[in-house]
Formats: C-alpha cells, sequence, structure tokens
C-alpha cells in the first residue's frame, strides 16, 4: 500500500520555485563578477522590481493555501487528489509556475540586469521539460477523461 502512494505522483524531482530562484541567483552572480552590465537602468523601474518580486513570493503562498483549501498537494512529488478548476486555474493550467516568473524579472528591474530579468525564460523551459510534461501525463492518466477536457477549456499558459 506504501509503495502504490509512493508512484501515485507525477515522479517531479526539483521543486521549480528553486529552479526559477537558483537560475535568477546564478544570473544575478553572473552579470555582477563576470558581465558588470548591472545598473544603468532608469530609478522608477526599482519599484515595479519590488512589486514584481513581492508578488511572485507572496503568491507563492497564496498557491500553498489554495491548494490546502481544494485538499489536495500543492508539491509535484505529492499525490494529486483532485483537478482545480476555479481562481487562477480557470486562466491558466500552471499559475504556480507563471507566478514564479514575476521573481526574476523583478529582481533583474531592481538590479538593472537583463541576464537577470530574462533569466526566467530558461527557467520555464527547465520547468515545462522537468515538471509540467510530467504532470500533465500524470493527470491525464490519473484523471482521464475530466483532466482531458479541463486541457481543452484552459490554457497551459495564458
Amino acid at each position: 500500500m506504501e509503495k502504490e502512494k509512493a508512484s501515485d505522483n507525477a515522479g517531479v524531482k526539483i521543486a521549480p520555485p528553486l529552479v526559477f530562484n537558483l537560475i535568477a541567483g546564478a544570473a544575478l552572480a553572473l552579470d555582477y563578477f563576470l558581465l558588470d552590465t548591472m545598473g544603468g537602468w532608469p530609478g522608477w523601474l526599482l519599484y515595479p522590481g519590488i512589486l514584481l518580486a513581492a508578488w511572485s513570493f507572496i503568491s507563492f503562498g497564496y498557491m500553498q493555501r489554495f491548494f490546502n483549501n481544494h485538499n489536495t498537494a500543492f508539491e509535484p512529488w505529492e499525490t494529486t487528489s483532485s483537478i482545480i478548476k476555479t481562481g487562477p486555474f480557470s486562466y491558466s493550467r500552471n499559475p504556480s509556475y507563471l507566478f514564479s516568473c514575476a521573481g526574476p524579472i523583478g529582481f533583474g528591474l531592481i538590479f538593472g540586469s537583463l541576464i537577470t530579468l530574462l533569466s526566467f525564460i530558461p527557467a520555464l523551459v527547465i520547468v515545462y521539460y522537468t515538471a509540467v510534461k510530467k504532470e500533465e501525463a500524470y493527470l491525464e492518466t490519473k484523471f482521464g477523461q475530466e483532466y482531458i477536457d479541463y486541457k481543452k477549456a484552459v490554457r497551459r499558459w495564458i
């Protein structure tokens, strides 16, 4: 029984928010230590940068509570008990990952680092191949036609 529960998940091994944070941090370090292209942007970009970075972190907590309120696991390596189709999931099948994009964009604006701002792109590609594809296959296997209908009704991203 324990082995069956252990296999009832998407098989994701790396936390997607960690991917976004590690790549943004690496981009920031690369820019600071090697490229030296930071700064030189209009000072007012600091404010939307702070808002985007804060929104990314706040939305992470919001999504955890949202999943808890729907009695299903937030972590992609845990068992999914239901498909959430309300709130942000009525617009995107992956809103948590979209919210995660705001962090690198915000930090790029804060530090005036284009490479950091754009680091969400490789992070999103990595998350697509290491999490999204596995999650979609798992959900389709587990929920069948219900998930197929949801996929038809709601876009993957936006």
